[in-house]
Order: structure tokens, then sequence, then C-alpha cells
């Protein structure tokens, strides 16, 4: 049990960290958007296939026709949800991206009620409230910066739609493919949509400087490979609920760095906010109604 509790937070730790370091990456990634987001599922996909292609390929003989879609839906969310973040850190601050982009267990809590009619109690009603208005106060405060600024919040904001929806996929296939050909799927999927993206959209791959391919390489390997694979496997271990609080982990982690290597500031209106939003997730999480589903996959 010690071993596994171990295991489990070197994973969320991990985690938290490769996720964290990505906002410094992409910052220093000198190319659009759409090229970063697509490098780095091709370069992690490609990282990947040496170990998995045999899993891959028996998995794929085993799954339903329907699994098989649901994982290449959720490839496609992970791609749009990458590239709505990255696209992101074009126009706001760091502090400000990764707040919002990391409120979709809010998201989560309205879904299920509207899906699951999973009712919220009165404290996680009162985290929703929390969490909206310091997306709100941030908002508001980067009007006065500039329409930029703003623009930036609402693709950051946008990002935790997709997430939402490959999260559910993804805890929805965990008994019905194995970890490995699991997330070689997933992001060789979102690669490929991500990759049509960038042809159709005409933005070259080549003629970047150095450093750049160098942050695409960083951001393959640090934040996808470890941050975003060492999640989804402590997803297997422990339930949804405690990976999600573990996330909340980011914003902190990754205006850190962005303070150390960027230089990069928190404006009274961002720190305000921000505690609004980690408050009110934290709240929500913390009060999420617990099915009898639920309580048996918590490791006693």
């Amino acid at each position: 049990m010690l071993h596994m509790k171990a295991k489990t937070y070197l994973l969320l730790l991990l985690g938290v960290f490769g996720i964290a370091a990505a906002s410094v990456f992409t910052r220093l990634a000198d190319a659009p958007p759409v090229i970063i987001a697509s490098l780095r599922m091709l370069a992690a996909t490609l990282l990947l296939l040496p170990f998995a292609a045999r899993p891959v390929y028996l998995a794929i003989k085993r799954l339903s026709r329907r699994n098989l879609l649901l994982i290449i839906l959720a490839g496609f969310l992970v791609g749009m949800d990458q590239f709505f973040w990255v696209s992101s850190l074009e126009y706001t601050s760091i502090a400000s991206s990764v707040i919002l982009v990391t409120s979709h267990p809010v998201l989560v809590a309205i879904m299920s009620y509207i899906m699951w009619r999973e009712q919220l109690n009165p404290k996680a009603i009162f985290g929703v409230l929390a969490a909206f208005g310091g997306m709100v106060l941030i908002n508001l405060a980067t009007t006065q910066v500039g329409e930029q600024a703003f623009l930036g919040n609402m693709l950051a904001m946008a990002a935790t739609i997709p997430t939402t929806g490959y999260l559910i996929i993804g805890r929805q296939m965990r008994n019905s493919i194995d970890f490995l050909p699991y997330i070689t799927l997933l992001y060789g999927s979102a690669a490929f949509f991500l990759l049509a993206g960038a042809f159709i959209s005409g933005d070259s791959f080549g003629g970047y400087p150095g450093t750049t391919y160098l942050m695409i390489f960083l951001l393959a390997v640090v934040s996808q490979l470890v941050g975003h694979s060492s999640l989804n496997m402590a997803l297997r271990l422990v339930p949804a609920l405690v990976v999600s609080v573990a996330i909340l982990g980011e914003p902190v982690g990754a205006i850190i760095l962005g303070y150390l290597f960027l230089g990069e500031g928190l404006t009274f209106n961002e720190f305000l906010g921000g505690m609004l939003v980690l408050a009110g997730i934290l709240i929500v999480m913390l009060n999420q109604p617990r099915t009898k589903k639920m309580e048996a996959e918590i490791p006693r």
C-alpha cells in the first residue's frame, strides 16, 4: 500500500511539473501555435512508437469499432485543447492562461448535472460561483490592457471544453485498452488532426530558430510524455477526483517558472481572480457527489 501511494504521489508530482513547464517552453518557441502543437504531438508519438508499435497493433485488433472511434475522437479533442491553449499564450499572460485553462473541473461538475443529474450541494454551488467570479475578474482586468489579452483569455477558457471531453473518454477507456497503446493512439490521433490543420493553414514547418525546435522537443518529452502521460497513468491508480485536484498545482508552478525564466509578473487582479478560481475549483472537487462506483475505486 505504501509503495502504491509513493508511486501515485510521484506520478502526480511529475505530471504537474511537466504540464507547468509547458507554458515556459511554449512562450520560448517562436512559431505559429498550430506548428508548435502539431510538432509536439508528432514528436511524442514518434518517441513512443519503437516501444508501442506491437501493443498498438494488438490493441487495435481487440478494440471494438466504437472504442477505437472514441479514442480517435479523444485525440481530436486533445488537438483542439492544445491549439486553443498554445494560441492563448500568444495574447495573454502565463498566469491568466493556466489559471483559466485549469478551470475544467468546474465544467465537469456542471456537465455531470446536465447529463446525469448529479446534484451539487450548496458548497459545490458556491465553488462554481467563486470560480466563475474569478474568471470574470481576470477577464475584466485584461480588458483594460487590451483586446488581445481578452482574446487570449477566451482561447484559454475555450480549451476547457475539449479537455473535459477527452478526460471523460479517457476514464471510460481505462478498462478497455492498456496504457501504452492508449496514449500512443491518443497522441497519434491528435498529431494527425493538428498536422492536417497546419497544412490547411499554410504555415511552414521549417525555417525557425534552433531554440524553437529545442523547445518543441522539450514540450514533447517533458510536458507530453512525462507530464500528461504521468497524469493519465495516475488515473488508473486513483479516482479522477484526486488527479483533478493535483492539476490545480499547474498554475502555481507555471507562474513561478514564468517569473523565474521569463520575468513575467503577476498583477493584483490576476492574483485575486486566480485565487478565486483555484479556491472555487478546490471547493467543487472536494464536494462532488460520490457514487457507489466512485467509492469502490478509492484505494483502502
